[in-house]
């Protein structure tokens, strides 16, 4: 351009900030008028900058370094799940990945303002509306009064434009699709349990015509959004009453109640801050005749459904139309119209995978078109370690090849090769020769046109590429399995099955051995095969050894996440004391237990103090360690010491023990819950003696 135009950008978010400064990095100055007060501009969650957009504009706007600083290059990872928290295929960052790196939107926004001179933006400007001027250029009336005048106008200020009227009539419209957010508040130290279920990035869960979304935020927040494809009214007739957290929490969850546990706790445990929302977009394509001395950018231009793309889009929109100005020349009307075309139509292909992916949401396979979503979006090439470099090339997905002919005989040794990672072991766990998985090996070998199976040391370990398979190929089997072995019904009276469970005492005497009474009579040829909680039990389960693993559900492990859940009744803790001893009386406080000799109930495979106990702790008056509830109430007969337990299980030994049970003050629970591999949901079988299991947790 040989005359520097006045520039006006609406709207102070991403884009906006974005294109001003990299025009002030290139000698253009511009000013921002942005309708919120400095310290009241919403900023919250977190974005993940991708290398061809956000990055490509902060290089733009030589703010690479600062970007870098600040950054979170595992905050990428992701989770693809069903309602039965089923994990599908998943896209987990490795550690030395950060080739998309995560911001919170607050970071972003203080670098770009740093950027800016502060005279760059003016602060509490809501455009009210603008005039063209017969000299050319715009008037804009803002809502405080005041009037300036711009050569070029740019609307950056989100879906609800006040300057894309003056280009076209297209309008928002309701997606069909509205959200309730909400949050956990530093998840990993309050719900530990739920930080690691959506692990370092992000989680999704959608099925059904509805879903839950959650991302870690950098200050560890759980940031959540329930997404329901409904009217666009609903959220006003629905009956949650928002303003009452507890009444709105019950509410929202009477809608996810064939859910698993696993994830309505995340609403179950948020805080008290619920926000309705539905969700707008523009028309995909909406195009506009070019017009001199004004254009748009982001959401103002092509508002879609992923607020995250959405921005990204904005910033690339930002690094293009500087670029196009910068080099405008004497036409810059020109300018704005090559750039408009090349943003519409990159907008228009993006907004076009979001829908087709999330319409996905509505059916079981919908998750899976969610995942191949992101799949697509990080192929070979687009995703890589480092900061990326600035060449400006853009790259098409890269479309894999697919076998003419696939041996499905195959996946079954293969499933085993990934899960023992021995040639012989592999055999032996599916009964065939040492030479007949050698050969299979072989065979997997040249498909995939990889070793898969690599010596290190002197153990074998599995590629990269093998470990991409791991859970993938375990779920195309579960998922034959479930076919092959459904039946229409189970028929306890004939069935010969053998149940392998994992459980401890307390369930063996309150459940296990009633259950065991009653199946003599109505299952005479049914097995239950019980074993001791051990450190190998999360693996047994998850390779189809035990059938399953009754554990309680207030006891956090990372392993547990991945399992089918149901919860089974609570029972009352009680502290247990010899019946005759003196310094205890009718109940028990839990700085008086604190101060009581204390026999610890636990072990490495069974963590159970922790809970008990609550986080008062009493380990300066450990005196003993049992692995059992039993074994604990059996070491305080006849001595001073004390131990907490489940009452149903004192009701049923602590007499015969001379024992005596003292309520606790406040009151203490113990909640159980049945674990299981998700290809068992629907198994007949399965199903029956997980209701059997729930009725003799239901006998007081």
């Amino acid at each position: 351009m040989n005359t520097t135009p006045r520039i006006a950008i609406i709207g102070a978010g991403p884009g906006g900030l974005t294109l001003a400064c990299v025009l002030r990095a290139n000698g253009i100055d511009t000013v921002v008028y942005e309708r919120e007060a400095a310290d009241a501009v919403g900023c919250g969650g977190t974005l993940e900058l991708h290398p061809e957009s956000g990055q490509h504009a902060l290089r733009a706007a030589g703010l690479e370094n600062e970007f870098w600083a600040r950054a979170r290059p595992t905050g990428l990872d992701m989770k693809i799940l069903g309602k039965d928290a089923t994990v599908q295929p998943q896209d987990v960052t490795a550690e030395d990945d950060t080739g998309w790196p995560e911001m919170d939107r607050s970071a972003l926004r203080e670098i770009l303002l740093d950027a800016l001179a502060p005279d760059g933006i003016r602060w509490s400007h809501g455009l009210d509306h603008a005039t063209a001027l017969e000299s050319g250029g715009h008037e804009l009336h803002f809502a405080n009064g005041t009037v300036e005048t711009c050569d070029l106008l740019i609307g950056a200020d989100g879906t609800w434009s006040r300057v894309r009227p003056m280009l076209t009539e297209a309008e928002p419209a309701y997606s069909g699709i509205s959200l309730i957010e909400l949050g956990v508040p530093e998840a990993h130290r309050t719900r530990p349990a739920l930080a690691a279920l959506v692990g370092r990035g992000s989680m999704f869960a959608l099925q059904d015509d509805k879903g839950l979304i959650a991302r870690r935020g950098g200050d560890g927040r759980l940031r959540i959004s329930i997404a329901f494809r409904v009217p666009e009214n609903w959220l006003t007739t629905n009956g949650i009453p928002y303003d009452r957290p507890e009444r709105a929490r019950a509410a929202i969850l009477e809608h996810f109640t064939d859910w698993a546990p696993q994830l309505t706790d995340l609403v179950r445990h948020c805080d008290d801050t619920i926000v309705p929302r539905p969700v707008y977009s523009l028309p995909i394509g909406t195009s506009w005749p070019t017009t001199p001395g004004v254009t748009l950018l982001g959401d103002a231009a092509h508002g879609m459904l992923s607020s995250c793309w959405g921005a990204n889009l904005a910033m690339r929109d930002a690094a293009d139309l500087a670029r196009a100005l910068i080099g405008a020349g004497d036409d810059l009307t020109a300018a704005i119209a090559a750039y408009e075309k090349t943003m519409r139509e990159r907008a228009a292909s993006m907004a076009r995978e979001l829908k087709g992916s999330f319409d996905g949401g509505a059916d079981p396979s919908g998750v899976r078109k969610i995942g191949d979503f992101f799949g697509r979006m990080t192929v070979p090439g687009q995703r890589k370690g480092g900061p990326a470099s600035s060449a400006d090339g853009e790259r098409e997905p890269v479309a894999a090849a697919r076998p003419t002919k696939i041996d499905l005989n195959l996946l079954v040794p293969l499933n085993a090769l990934l899960s023992e990672r021995s040639v012989t072991k592999a055999a032996e766990r599916v009964s065939v020769s040492q030479p007949a998985m050698s050969t299979a090996l072989a065979k997997l070998r040249r498909h995939f046109n990889d070793p898969l199976l690599v010596r290190e040391g002197r153990a074998m370990v599995l590629t990269p590429l093998a470990e991409s398979l791991v859970d993938s190929v375990k779920e195309l089997l579960g998922g034959m399995y479930e076919v092959l072995d459904r039946t229409d019904q189970f028929d306890p009276v004939t069935s010969a099955r053998t149940f392998n469970l994992v459980a401890d005492d307390y369930v063996t005497v309150v459940m296990l051995r009633p259950l065991l009474s009653e199946l003599s009579e109505v299952a005479p040829g049914v097995r239950i095969s019980v074993t001791g909680v051990h450190p190998g039990m999360f693996d047994r389960l998850r390779r189809g050894q035990s059938d399953l693993l009754i554990w309680p559900s207030n006891v956090l492990t990372d392993e547990l996440t991945s399992f089918s859940r149901s919860d089974l009744p609570p029972d009352e803790l009680v502290a247990v004391v010899d019946g005759d001893h003196p310094d205890v009386g009718p109940t028990l406080s839990r700085e008086e237990l604190a101060e009581l000799p204390y026999i610890t109930i636990g072990s490495q495979a069974m963590p159970l103090s922790g809970f008990t106990i609550g986080e008062g702790g009493v380990s300066d008056r450990t005196v003993a360690v049992s692995d059992t509830f039993a074994g604990a109430a059996g070491l305080v007969s006849g001595t001073r010491m004390v131990a907490v337990i489940p009452r149903r299980l004192f009701e049923r030994l602590g007499c015969a023990m001379g024992l005596r049970a003292v309520p606790l003050e406040p009151a203490a629970e113990l909640t159980g819950a049945m674990y299981w591999d998700p290809r068992n949901t629907a198994d007949p079988a399965h199903r029956w003696l997980r209701e059997r299991i729930q009725q003799m947790a239901s006998h007081r």
